[in-house]
């Protein structure tokens, strides 16, 4: 009983489907509350790539990194993850 139930855990770890954050709108509200002027910046998005994802096996980040990598970009590069299904991943650069 005790192996299945960590299994279970790890698994559940491994792939984030358990949140252990704070919600990105109570951030912002806290961090805005005391600010007296507010800074725009222009942010430019760029192309948005479709890629193979095995969900089973490995988190979303790792074809993404691999695909950046393949179409040049530093490791460094920001990117938003638009969307996930069982076999793709969707992400947006920034």
């Amino acid at each position: 009983m005790k192996k299945v139930f960590f299994g279970m855990l790890l698994i559940a770890l491994g792939f984030g489907t358990m949140s252990l954050t704070t919600s990105s709108d109570y951030v912002a509200k806290t961090s805005m509350h005391n600010q007296k002027e507010v800074e725009v910046a222009k942010v430019v998005v760029g192309p948005t790539f479709t890629i193979p994802w095995k969900s089973c096996c490995e988190s979303p980040l790792t074809p993404i990194y691999t695909d950046l990598a393949k179409r040049g970009y530093p490791s460094s590069t920001n990117f938003t993850i638009n969307s996930t299904t069982s076999t793709t991943v969707t992400y947006t650069i920034w």
